[in-house]
C-alpha cells in the first residue's frame, strides 16, 4: 500500500532519490513542451530550484520558489523564445499546482525573480544579467545564494549561475549592506502575526531564520 511504498522510499540512499527526482522533474518539462505548437523546439528554458527547493532543504510546508531562464534555440529569435517560454512556465507551475488525481505536493512560487510578481516571468540570462547589475537589492544576492539549476536546458542553467554568481560575491562591498540584511530580517518579524509572535520557532525572534539570515551574512562576507 502507499505506507509501504513511502517507507521503502526513505530507504532509497540519497543519490538515488536525487536521480529519481530530477528523472521526475525533466518528464514534466517535456511533457510540457509537447503541449506547445511547436513542440518547444524554438526555445531553451532553465528552471533554477531557489529557497529550500535550491539548497535541497524541501519540506512538507515547502513552496517551491523558482526562476526562470530562457534562450532562443538556433533559428528563432528572442521575441519567440520568451513568448514559448512564458506559456512553458506558466504550463509547469500549473501542472505542478493544480489539482488532479493526486493532490499538489508543493505550490511553485516564481516570485524571487527579478521584479517580483511584478515583472517578466522569464529573462534571457543577459536580461538577468542587466537587471542583478543595476537594480538588484541586497536580499536578491542572499536569494541567489541557493540558486542552482533543478530541470531544463544544463547549458543554459549554468550559463545563468556563471553570470550572477560573481555578484553574489561583491554584494557585501554594497554600502548599507549589513543595514540591508537587517532592514529585510526586520520585515520578515513584522509579516508574524503579534497572536503568533512568541512561538513563532521558523520567523520569531532567535528562529530558523535568525540562524539562516546570520550564516548567509557570513557567506555573503566570506564565502568568495
Amino acid at each position: 500500500d502507499a505506507a509501504v511504498a513511502l517507507d521503502a522510499e526513505r530507504q532509497q540512499p540519497a543519490h538515488v532519490l536525487h536521480q529519481r527526482h530530477a528523472g521526475a522533474r525533466h518528464a514534466l518539462l517535456h511533457r510540457q513542451m509537447r503541449r506547445l505548437a511547436d513542440h518547444g523546439a524554438g526555445v531553451r528554458i532553465a528552471v533554477m530550484g531557489m529557497g529550500k527547493c535550491g539548497g535541497r532543504e524541501l519540506n512538507y510546508v515547502s513552496d517551491v520558489d523558482v526562476i526562470y531562464v530562457v534562450e532562443p534555440a538556433d533559428g528563432y529569435d528572442q521575441d519567440y523564445a520568451l513568448d514559448r517560454g512564458t506559456t512553458l512556465a506558466k504550463n509547469l507551475a500549473l501542472a505542478c499546482s493544480a489539482p488532479g488525481q493526486e493532490q499538489p505536493l508543493w505550490p511553485v512560487d516564481a516570485a524571487l525573480r527579478p521584479e517580483g510578481k511584478q515583472g517578466p516571468l522569464v529573462r534571457t540570462v543577459e536580461s538577468h544579467r542587466a537587471y542583478y547589475e543595476r537594480w538588484a537589492q541586497t536580499w536578491e544576492f542572499q536569494a541567489l545564494l541557493k540558486a542552482r539549476p533543478v530541470a531544463g536546458d544544463v547549458e543554459v542553467g549554468r550559463a545563468y549561475c556563471d553570470a550572477v554568481q560573481p555578484m553574489v560575491w561583491h554584494a557585501s562591498r554594497r554600502e548599507n549592506f549589513v543595514d540591508d540584511v537587517q532592514a529585510m530580517r526586520r520585515r520578515v518579524e513584522q509579516h508574524i502575526p503579534a497572536a503568533e509572535a512568541a512561538r513563532q520557532l521558523k520567523l520569531g525572534a532567535g528562529g530558523l531564520r535568525d540562524v539562516e539570515f546570520s550564516v548567509q551574512l557570513l557567506q555573503l562576507v566570506h564565502g568568495r
